[in-house]
């Protein structure tokens, strides 16, 4: 669909939306959040970097992993839980 034609018909269905108070609160909602700017991760690039690194490892059966029962098990052999 071309640009012109989406605009018209974002238009029309807008109309047809705003009547209702509910949706345009909705409405007010999707706006502010596209608004919004793209927030700064707190997590550094260097912990998404070795989170990749592992799990290519674990992938390529590199490394290896403990099913939840054995893990679950350890916990409660260690520490009672």
């Amino acid at each position: 669909m071309e640009t012109q034609n989406i605009r018209q018909k974002l238009i029309t269905d807008f109309s047809d939306f705003i009547q209702d108070d509910t949706k345009l609160e909705v409405l007010e909602g999707i706006f502010d959040a596209l608004k919004k700017e793209a927030t700064v991760s707190v997590v550094p690039e260097t912990h998404y970097l070795k989170v990749e690194e592992e799990r290519e490892r674990y992938l390529s059966q590199k490394s290896s992993s403990n099913s939840w029962e054995e893990v679950e098990k350890k916990l409660k052999d260690k520490y009672g839980f």
